[in-house]
């Protein structure tokens, strides 16, 4: 898939990735963009407030699925704690895309790892002090957070393979019945 080049085709893919577009992706990771003096700027304007609006949409779409849902169980609150999660990864993606100046995507990088952060928080703070789940509740909530590796840092490296260089993440816990 051929990525954005021009200026003109970054604002077109980046006001569709805005509206909540998860295809545009895919040519964002794709796409190249030479900055220069002329178009550095405008086009810092325009991925930064892409990036602000699909933030937006996660964070109504996240709110709203805690008013529509009335959560009477941990599981219901674990299914919407992992849908928000889940629903982060387009976010977490456009960040992380290669094709992104280095300063901003760090910048980026940075934002949207905070923001998780906050909302993280929030839910912490508005969690019931007292009941037998709170416990649960707390491992939930610190489950909530970003993937420190995007898509495209998971595929290894064949010559990294062979000298036996791979960094794979410890096992998580086993669960046995």
């Amino acid at each position: 898939m051929n990525g954005p080049s021009t200026y003109s085709g970054w604002v077109d893919v980046l006001e569709r990735f805005a509206k909540g577009d998860d295809t545009s992706i895919a040519e964002i990771e794709a796409g190249s963009f030479r900055v220069d003096a002329g178009t550095a700027y405008r086009f810092y304007i325009k991925v930064e407030d892409a990036y602000k609006k699909r933030k937006q949409l996660w964070l109504e779409k996240f709110n709203r699925s805690f008013q529509i849902q009335s959560i009477r169980t941990i599981n219901e609150l674990e299914i919407i704690v992992r849908n928000g999660k889940q629903n982060l990864l387009p976010l977490s993606r456009f960040v992380s895309a290669k094709s992104l100046p280095d300063d901003l995507r760090k910048t980026l990088q940075e934002d949207l790892s905070r923001f998780v952060d906050e909302i993280r928080k929030s839910m912490k703070d508005h969690l019931s002090r007292s009941g037998n789940d709170r416990e649960k509740m707390l491992t939930i909530m610190n489950a909530f957070g970003l993937n420190n590796q995007s898509p495209a840092d998971k595929t290894a490296d064949p010559a990294s393979v062979k000298n036996g260089n791979t960094n794979n993440p410890p096992p998580g816990r086993t669960i046995l019945f």
